[in-house]
């Protein structure tokens, strides 16, 4: 029809960790060996995950030592996550999908709780270093999530609007924090067993599952603003 605005790609964001890469059972032993060399409880992974919505990995230190983290503290976790780093592997079917949503138009980026020197050390072990041109990480925020300040801060990043985001995560904080941002919320749940977070939002039981809710969600995005 004359005059009517093309069809733009829906962005699509990412968590990192438990949805783009398979570390929900190395990073939280990560935590519970670095707290237990200094001096901290003996943790389950379970422990640490449940303390992960406190914040990134200073504050989620600080909370089970009882003490403020210090450098040197910092430098003993990532010490131990360099050596898992050898084994991070995204999961099946990622690069594929992130290869075709690029292919396919849609802007892509990351919003993640962890530090940026955590993340870019994860991404560049599972070969995805590069992938997501715009990545936003816990300790860059004011507010962990569900606060929808890192998720507001990509799209501007990407020169997005929210409206027109898409915020893929294995956790019911990602999906609370698509849900305040004003973004559609997806459950990636192949790396879960408990799905019951997903109960009233758009679960992908697979990477390939993102490839056609995204290409659903074109078309039926907020018109385009004024400059973008």
């Amino acid at each position: 029809m004359t005059g009517a605005s093309p069809m733009r790609a829906a962005a699509v964001v990412f968590d990192l960790d438990g949805t783009l890469i398979d570390t929900m059972r190395s990073v939280p032993t990560t935590y519970a060996d670095t707290i237990r060399a200094l001096g901290g409880p003996d943790l389950s992974p379970e422990d640490v995950v449940a303390a992960w919505h406190l914040g990134a990995t200073p504050i989620v230190l600080a909370h089970f030592l009882g003490r403020p983290a210090s450098a040197e503290d910092l430098e003993v976790f990532y010490s131990h996550l360099a050596v898992v780093a050898a084994n991070i592997r995204p999961f099946p079917g990622v690069a594929d999908m992130l290869g075709h949503l690029s292919r396919a138009g849609h802007p892509l980026g990351i919003f993640t709780g962890a530090t940026r020197r955590a993340a870019t050390l994860t991404l560049t072990a599972a070969g995805l270093a590069g992938l997501l041109p715009v990545i936003v990480c816990g300790d860059e925020v004011g507010e962990p999530k569900p606060a929808p300040e890192g998720l507001e801060r990509v799209c501007r990043l990407l020169e997005v609007i929210i409206a027109d985001t898409i915020y893929v995560g294995d956790a019911e904080v990602d999906l609370e924090c698509a849900r305040r941002a004003g973004a559609q919320a997806i459950h990636a749940s192949w790396g879960v067993l408990d799905t019951a977070c997903a109960r009233f939002h758009l679960v992908a039981r697979h990477p390939r599952d993102v490839m056609e809710l995204a290409r659903l969600a074109n078309g039926r995005l907020a018109p385009p603003h004024p400059g973008t």
